[in-house]
């Protein structure tokens, strides 16, 4: 049962080299099989029961029946997060408009059914928790023109530990969710005559570099899911505007018109596996909610990737309960070796979430390769 499990895995991750240190001998000895053994301590990473939900909300002109739309999917979203997920969730909101600086924006109590709305972060499990989610996402369209995206996630997940205090949480994994009917436009201001869009479509030049922000933001997790990026906004284009000419609307729908976001497509490109772009155009976001919450925010198991290169399963994989008792963490009940995939060079190791129950270290011993 074991060699089975081991082919599959290995054909599943795609190698295409033999691996020298693998026998295939399913019994493990107490002495590596090859190389030399190794012991590592996984004393911080992302847990799967816990996700920190961050609305990046576009905040300027045009964006009110956006805003309006996702507060009426948020409740399905967030439900279904919370119900058939079993997750313990936070959403907190920021802008688009960069001015503000770092922290979260503002609570919403000026549009109707939120008069009395008094939470800034809401707690899953809190009542009123999904209402407070929807008002706050409808941050009005009085923001600055330059949609800045991309460096409000850097001033506020990359910047000050305090600008989220309130919401983030070491150990839960992060969704950042981006909605805006435009791209982004950060890095300078651009100058000279024109729409705001138009000017960030002619100075394309100026703006920030995505590829380095998303790697650093990557660099941030201790998990390949720690940390995904899903973007609502309008599709991509390949025309390219000179100076003088306005920027044209890739498609427009009873919410207004949405206009190409390159920037943020290829923000999400960057992220592999853990980013998720999905079309403004569109009636309502019910259906883009569902996608993000069945590809990124659903999840069962955590990945965490070894130090150097593994020739085969792990030796053993034990957990640290919170009395600092150890215990076994089962071949496939617990955990299953992934062997090398991306983001996981040397071998990877997904332990599943039941396995995960009331542990809070997990250590493994394997061989690794000459």
């Amino acid at each position: 049962m074991l060699w089975a499990g081991v082919v599959l895995t290995v054909g599943v991750s795609g190698c295409s080299r033999p691996n020298p240190g693998y026998q295939g001998d399913p019994l493990l000895p107490e002495e590596c099989r090859a190389g030399i053994e190794r012991s590592e301590l996984f004393d911080r990473f992302e847990r799967p029961e816990l996700l920190d939900v961050l609305v990046v909300m576009d905040n300027a002109g045009e964006m009110v029946s956006y805003q309006r739309a996702l507060a009426a999917a948020m409740p399905g979203f967030l439900e279904r997060l919370e119900g058939e997920g079993a997750l313990d969730v936070r959403v907190g909101v920021v802008t688009t408009d960069a001015r503000a600086g770092a922290g979260l924006a503002p609570i919403v109590r000026d549009v109707e059914g939120c008069e009395d709305n008094a939470m800034q972060v809401a707690y899953s499990g809190t009542q009123g928790w999904v209402r407070a989610a929807s008002c706050n996402v409808q941050q009005g369209q009085e923001g600055g023109g330059f949609q800045q995206a991309l460096d409000v996630i850097d001033a506020n997940v990359l910047g000050s530990s305090r600008a989220l205090a309130s919401f983030r949480r070491e150990d839960a994994r992060l969704l950042m969710l981006v909605v805006s009917n435009e791209d982004d436009c950060s890095g300078p201001a651009p100058g000279g005559e024109g729409a705001p869009r138009d000017a960030c479509a002619w100075s394309g030049e100026d703006r920030r570099e995505v590829s380095p922000l998303v790697e650093a933001l990557l660099a941030r997790a201790q998990s390949p899911e720690g940390i995904s990026l899903a973007v609502i906004a309008g599709p991509p284009s390949g025309v390219s505007y000179e100076e003088g000419e306005a920027v044209r609307s890739v498609c427009r729908s009873t919410l207004g018109a949405a206009y190409p976001s390159n920037r943020l497509y290829r923000a999400v490109e960057a992220f592999g596996t853990q980013g998720m772009f999905t079309s403004a155009c569109t009636l309502d976001f019910v259906d883009q909610l569902d996608l993000i919450a069945d590809r990124l925010a659903l999840s069962s198991a955590v990945t965490l990737c070894a130090s150097e290169p593994m020739a085969h399963e792990p030796l053993e994989v034990l957990g640290l309960d919170e009395s600092g008792q150890e215990e076994v963490i089962g071949f496939g009940s617990g955990f299953v070796f992934l062997g090398p995939v991306e983001g996981c060079e040397n071998g990877a190791l997904s332990l599943k979430r039941r396995g995960l129950e009331g542990i809070v270290e997990v250590s493994t011993r394997y061989c690794a390769l000459p």
